[in-house]
């Protein structure tokens, strides 16, 4: 019995085949992992704004006042005594200290929204509420006396909308922005209104 082998262009036609159908399934298990990975990104994006929600929303509870705002920053007071309504407690309630400021900072540069705060938190300088507080920011951080924290990375937008400059009537403020395209692009709009919104004993 004769025996018929594979000629050399039959060889070269199931080479070519084989390395088409390779090519076709390495190019679908990478589509694949590239939109696995585009959910991850997605997912943690998701994940980092819900808790940066959760954040601004337990300072817009214990906020008194929103003293500074711009299209960069927001500044919340958030008083660090319990209120007991004693003469000595009640003049210590009505004072804004060094540690109980929390500037919440959008950095366009490094597209970040962090929250920088005393980075002594026992650091008790009291400042009146006429204090220029976006100079403030500057000299602090120049002499090392904030630390920052990130609430969002990965923007490739984002500003505080500004409503009102008078800290004894704004209460309430609002971030918008969008996370870039390796974060899915999601839009982002975070803040809200004061809870308490106590005044100041030096509102007119």
């Amino acid at each position: 019995m004769s025996r018929r082998g594979f000629t050399l262009i039959e060889l070269c036609i199931a080479t070519v085949i084989t390395v088409i159908a390779a090519g076709a399934v390495a190019g679908t298990l990478r589509a694949v992992s590239e939109a696995m990975q585009e959910q991850d990104r997605v997912a943690d994006a998701s994940a980092r704004l819900a808790r940066a929600d959760a954040r601004l929303a337990d300072h817009l509870e214990r906020a008194r006042l929103i003293l500074h705002q711009d299209g960069d920053e927001v500044l919340l007071w958030l008083p660090s005594e319990p209120f007991d309504s004693s003469a000595s407690n009640t003049s210590d309630y009505d004072t804004i200290h060094l540690n109980e400021l929390a500037w919440y900072v959008m950095d366009t540069a490094n597209g970040t929204l962090t929250v920088r705060c005393a980075a002594n938190r026992a650091a008790r300088t009291a400042y009146p509420l006429s204090t220029g507080w976006g100079a403030l920011r500057t000299t602090l951080q120049s002499q090392a006396q904030l630390s920052t924290t990130v609430v969002l990375e990965g923007l490739s937008s984002g500003a505080f909308a500004v409503e009102d400059a008078d800290a004894c009537s704004v209460r309430r403020f609002t971030f918008v922005g969008t996370f870039d395209a390796l974060r899915g692009g999601l839009e982002i709009r975070l803040g809200g209104r004061l809870a308490n919104g106590q005044r100041h004993p030096d509102c007119p």
